[in-house]
């Protein structure tokens, strides 16, 4: 068997790197929907400098071709015990070790850097394995957290949504729902920070290694600015409680250059202003608004745990239907 060479690449090293994308699509036809994106998004995204963390793309390659394909992210403004490793292998090219040398390299270069857990993501059908989630477990990577990758069909489920609007408007009060697209209102800033930074306390993380982190306005608005250089639209739903602060958020993020397919980022309504159906109200509201500026979007993607029984509520409400499961896994370096 031909020796295997394993790369890293240069971002602008358009040759390479666009090997890189075909392996990830390739190793991504199995899953229910067209996860990848497309070829120009992934390039311009890639190339987008990044004020919160470094990522590194490596590549394995034999003979002149590209076999397998690994990203590594390194946080490094808050969670920097961690970082995160994704590795993908063409399907003809399972099963020979080319997987494992990926991800061997992403450890080493994560231990380097101080990092003591590694996280990723694997998918897998309803009920079933997959060759994702084989392989984290036969790397030593244990499930942290379970969750459903859900889709909901902008074509069709609109058409049921008013009676949804009703059950918002009788259960608000004095609460009212806003929504912003591409950047957080001045004015609502500093407590959008208070929100994001309260969200991985409030929702169901399982046994991840995952600390608080902590936002800025500054730290928003450079994020704000990569998303729109990239192409990418966000689309902010807010809950105003009825002192006038900020009490919950959804969004959703769509590519202008591949507008078929929209995901929640995510979705929080704060303790003590629940039971008002804000959830449900900040949905509706960023996903019509998702449909009024890309009627061409077929579906919104969404993840939610098993355990989240309120989200998982509101979303079946919506009319998402489950196609994949998702397995949050980790590892302990040391």
């Amino acid at each position: 068997m031909a020796t295997l060479e394993i790369r890293r690449i240069d971002p602008h090293d358009e040759q390479l790197l666009r090997a890189w994308w075909e392996v990830g699509r390739a190793a991504s036809v199995e899953r229910p929907f067209e996860a990848w994106p497309l070829w120009e998004v992934a390039r311009d995204t890639i190339r987008a400098p990044r004020h919160d963390g470094r990522v590194v793309h490596t590549v394995a390659q034999r003979e002149g071709r590209a076999v397998g394909a690994a990203q590594l992210w390194l946080f490094d403004l808050d969670n920097t015990h961690l970082a995160e490793v994704e590795v993908w292998v063409h399907p003809e090219h399972r099963r020979r070790g080319v997987g494992r040398a990926l991800l061997e390299e992403l450890e080493a270069a994560a231990g380097r850097e101080g990092r003591t857990t590694l996280i990723s993501s694997a998918y897998a059908p309803v009920g079933l394995e997959s060759p994702g989630s084989l392989f984290a477990a036969a790397a030593g990577y244990e499930v942290g957290s379970f969750e459903e990758t859900k889709l909901v069909d902008l074509t069709t489920a609109p058409a049921a949504w008013a009676i949804l609007d009703e059950e918002v408007a009788a259960a608000l009060g004095g609460y009212r729902l806003e929504v912003a697209v591409d950047r957080v209102p001045e004015e609502r800033l500093d407590d959008f920070c208070e929100l994001l930074s309260a969200f991985l306390g409030e929702v169901p993380t399982g046994g991840l290694d995952l600390r608080r982190a902590e936002w800025t306005p500054q730290r928003i608005r450079d994020g704000e600015a990569r998303a729109i250089s990239t192409g990418r639209v966000s689309v902010y739903g807010l809950a105003v409680a009825p002192d006038g602060h900020l009490c919950g958020f959804s969004d959703v993020r769509i590519h202008r250059a591949d507008p078929r397919h929209a995901s929640v980022g995510g979705t929080l309504v704060l303790p003590g202003h629940r039971g008002h159906r804000l959830g449900l109200g900040m949905k509706l509201l960023t996903h019509r608004t998702v449909h009024d500026l890309f009627p061409e979007c077929a579906h919104v993607e969404t993840g939610n745990a098993g355990v989240n029984a309120a989200m998982n509520a509101v979303n079946e409400q919506l009319g998402y239907r489950v196609v994949e499961r998702c397995l949050d896994v980790q590892k302990r370096l040391r």
